[in-house]
């Protein structure tokens, strides 16, 4: 059976730590890695486009999005608060409120991770802000509600995804359902929206175990993560197993992108 193939654009919303970078690649090289996994398994060909939206400040065209160059648009993560008011999270927040509205809502998908969860979900009318409850970092089980199991048409109850976040986004805006939340920190951990153009995650399924170990270590001799919250979170991911939801999350993102969900 021929390949389908995919065509998304990437906006990079951030640079990895010197030492993932060396290691495991920029965002572009993480994101099109998982993603190319999860293809893989669906027999999918995807070609990608990378933005630099932070520093100079490339989009897509909307002339190019609404010819349907683009299947889906992806946001990725950043060390950024999606709710700061700098001038390019601000054209952020402007451009893909208007990739929500029509003529462009019907035509591209929409895929926020992390700081795009957040970002994406703020330029919708939802509420991002530091969370009172803390950090969640390293391997964290997201609890599925009853909605998020239809939607992702599985038995599974938990995800296992990678966390870096004590941001969280506290108000969902109208026309988006959570999916997914964890008892002692998030309550919108995964949304979709009702006209089915957006999803989001707030977890990192591009970030591997090793890439986790690095930033939690380095974050930490730098002051911005606790001692005692690091020492936690590396301890789990030293026992626990090998096996994560990253690549199968993806799988859906990329059903959802050719509405299968």
């Amino acid at each position: 059976m021929a390949k389908q193939s995919l065509h998304l654009a990437l906006l990079v919303c951030d640079t990895p730590l010197p030492e993932v970078v060396e290691k495991h690649g920029d965002y572009p090289k993480q994101y099109a890695l998982v993603f190319e996994k999860a293809a893989r398994n669906k027999n999918l060909d995807i070609t990608w486009d990378f933005f630099d939206v932070v520093d100079a400040q490339n989009y897509p065209s909307l002339e190019d999005i609404q010819n349907k160059k683009y299947d889906a648009i992806v946001v990725t993560g950043s060390k950024y608060n999606a709710h700061d008011n700098t001038p390019w999270i601000l054209k952020l927040v402007d451009f893909l409120h208007t990739l929500q509205s029509q003529p462009y809502s019907h035509i591209v998908k929409l895929v926020g991770i992390c700081f795009g969860h957040q970002v994406l979900l703020r330029a919708a009318g939802g509420t991002t802000e530091r969370n009172p409850k803390g950090w969640e970092v390293g391997y964290t089980e997201i609890e599925l509600n009853s909605y998020g199991k239809e939607f992702f048409k599985t038995d599974k109850s938990k995800l296992r995804i990678n966390q870096l976040h004590r941001d969280h986004v506290s108000v969902l805006p109208e026309g988006f359902k959570c999916l997914a939340f964890t008892k002692d920190n998030t309550d919108n951990h995964a949304t979709v929206s009702d006209n089915r153009q957006c999803i989001t995650i707030q977890g990192h399924p591009e970030f591997n175990r090793d890439t986790m170990k690095i930033v939690i270590t380095k974050r930490t001799e730098s002051g911005v993560l606790p001692e005692e919250l690091s020492s936690k979170c590396l301890s789990t991911l030293a026992k626990i197993g090998p096996e994560m939801e990253d690549v199968w999350l993806v799988e859906k993102f990329l059903d959802f992108i050719l509405n299968k969900l």
